[in-house]
């Protein structure tokens, strides 16, 4: 059997091609990360959101105050401010 030696050539070529290619696939694979990045607005708006979420939705102090005055007959209500809260409401919250 006669062995041709550009043949073992070729065949080593092919060999280390594919070999290298392998290991970019795999340096591909490891060097490459998700990541975020938020801008200062972004960062400012989710520590609002989450000083919204960690606030309590009522306030307990209005609320026991409220609820003293009303027992004690203290509690007065302003039919004029009432009236002047709902028109400035519908002129300028449209």
């Amino acid at each position: 059997m006669k062995i041709n030696p550009n043949l073992i050539s070729k065949a080593l070529e092919i060999y280390n091609t594919q070999k290298s290619r392998q290991s970019r696939v795999g340096e591909k694979e490891n060097s490459r990360k998700d990541q975020l990045s938020l801008s200062e607005e972004a960062q400012a708006f989710q520590a609002g959101m989450k000083a919204v979420k960690d606030s309590p939705d009522v306030r307990m102090a209005k609320v026991e105050e409220l609820k003293a005055l009303m027992e004690s007959g203290r509690y007065k209500v302003n039919s004029y401010d009432i009236a002047s809260k709902i028109v400035d409401d519908i002129l300028f919250n449209k």
